[in-house]
């Protein structure tokens, strides 16, 4: 079940945190996610009994909207998550880490700011995540993350604004099962635009993919929730849920792993493959990320794509 809407926070575990009271292109606002540990708050309870999202989302570099996009190599792996389990180390499954280096379960956005990365644009030293891949019990070394950034389908790219330092975005549900509905999280060849619920079988030109598809509206507040879902939300034909009116880049994270050909037996580190869902934790550099949103989204100029040919051209080879 993918986490969305405009939700009502747990009442037992209080207000919400992370009030966003100052300007994104200065400096980071404290990190208070140490809150969430003292709420008390089942986090499974929360992700399970939330509603459904169906965001509208493309993969890859279909269509010639407004975009951008950023590649970062796999970093490391490591049992923490600093949005869910902030300062406990270990406390998580095991995830994959891209983008910022070192990252832990005590990093926080102003700590991030930055640091040395690994994507290709060297103001992105936000950090992208998700659950381990193994094979057969092996672990499943991920290549790396491309990471697309653009209006929603039906949003106008004028009114995207600019992403606040420490805002954290999770999608998909780790507590899942079954298929999870909608299409946040899927699988795919390649840049292939058609995502399905199972890894499909893939050619080693265009190996298998976790496509993640984020929230893209906030409520121009918070960078976090108790529950990491209420303070973001999915628009709907150009619409944002009550309450969450502001318009941020949505940002779809194809991911790479050196899997293909038959004969797999894939889980995750949160469970069966069903379980995908993937965080991410903004420390752009503000002016860096804002430049980017202006030239490439406010302009409906497709950006950074030549840089990108193999994935586009498995994706006209498999629309």
């Amino acid at each position: 079940m993918v986490l969305a809407g405009a939700l009502a926070i747990v009442a037992a575990a209080g207000a919400v945190i992370g009030v966003m009271s100052i300007d994104p292109a200065t400096e980071p606002a404290p990190s208070r996610s140490g809150d969430l540990v003292a709420s008390g708050v089942d986090l499974k309870a929360a992700a399970a009994s939330q509603p459904v999202a169906n965001p509208e989302r493309w993969v890859g570099p279909q269509g010639r909207i407004g975009q951008f996009v950023v590649t970062c190599r796999y970093t490391h792996s490591a049992p923490d998550d600093p949005i869910v389990h902030p300062g406990m180390s270990g406390m998580s499954h095991r995830h994959d880490f891209y983008g910022s280096k070192g990252v832990d379960a005590s990093s926080t956005a102003r700590s991030l700011l930055n640091t040395e990365t690994t994507c290709n644009k060297t103001v992105d030293t936000a950090a992208y995540w998700q659950p381990t891949l193994y094979d057969h019990g092996k672990v499943i070394v991920p290549v790396e993350i491309n990471a697309y950034y653009r209006a929603a389908p039906g949003v106008d790219p004028k009114t995207v604004a600019t992403m606040p330092v420490g805002l954290s975005l999770i999608t998909g549900d780790f507590t899942s099962t079954t298929p999870q509905p909608g299409d946040a999280t899927g699988w795919t060849c390649g840049s292939s635009g058609k995502l399905a619920d199972d890894p499909p079988t893939c050619s080693s030109n265009a190996p298998l993919h976790l496509v993640l598809t984020f929230p893209d509206c906030w409520d121009g507040h918070y960078l976090d929730s108790v529950d990491h879902h209420s303070h973001v939300g999915y628009s709907r034909r150009g619409r944002c849920p009550t309450g969450l009116g502001v318009h941020i880049p949505q940002i779809t994270g194809s991911i790479k792993f050196p899997i293909s050909g038959a004969g797999h037996d894939l889980t995750l580190a949160s469970g069966n493959i069903y379980s995908a869902h993937g965080d991410f934790f903004n420390a752009w550099d503000p002016a860096g990320l804002r430049r980017e949103i202006d030239h490439c989204i406010h302009r409906n100029a497709v950006c950074d794509l030549a840089s990108n040919r193999e994935e586009e051209a498995l994706f006209e080879a498999n629309p």
